[in-house]
């Protein structure tokens, strides 16, 4: 098993936020576990969680295209309020974009090899999460 005891998932599809847990639950994979609609949500969240001392998640499976915040400025911001104590989360950016852009970006965060194309299947998860 993964050391993931905090996983964050930010997506605002709920079918897949569904999938990812069933996976998860399947694998016997318990976290403690965050959902966020949105980039701004999950921010404000960990923003509160800093203020308070209390643990960050570990994890970070977020969806590229949002409203509100998606995946890029959210990662943007997460790096401005994380603490320089805290180690960084692994971070796993989620996409049924098939923009080549997208992963040009990824590099540009050095997240290319942290990169998942929706529909996300239990056999991914596992490689990532045990």
């Amino acid at each position: 098993m993964s050391d993931f005891k905090k996983v964050c998932i930010v997506d605002d599809d709920a079918i897949v936020v569904f999938g990812l847990k069933r996976a998860m639950q399947t694998m016997e994979f318990t976290p403690e576990l965050l959902v966020y609609e949105n980039g701004l949500d999950a921010i404000e969240s960990f923003q509160e969680m800093i203020n308070a001392n209390a643990a960050l998640p570990s994890l970070i499976l977020i969806d590229i295209n949002m409203p509100v915040m998606g995946g890029w400025d959210f990662i943007s911001e997460l790096r401005e309020i994380w603490p320089e104590e805290n180690e960084e989360p692994t971070i796993y950016m989620m996409t049924s974009s098939i923009n080549p852009q997208d992963t040009e970006i990824a590099k540009s965060f050095n997240l290319e090899n942290n990169y998942l194309t929706k529909p996300i299947y239990s056999e991914q998860l596992k490689t990532i999460l045990l």
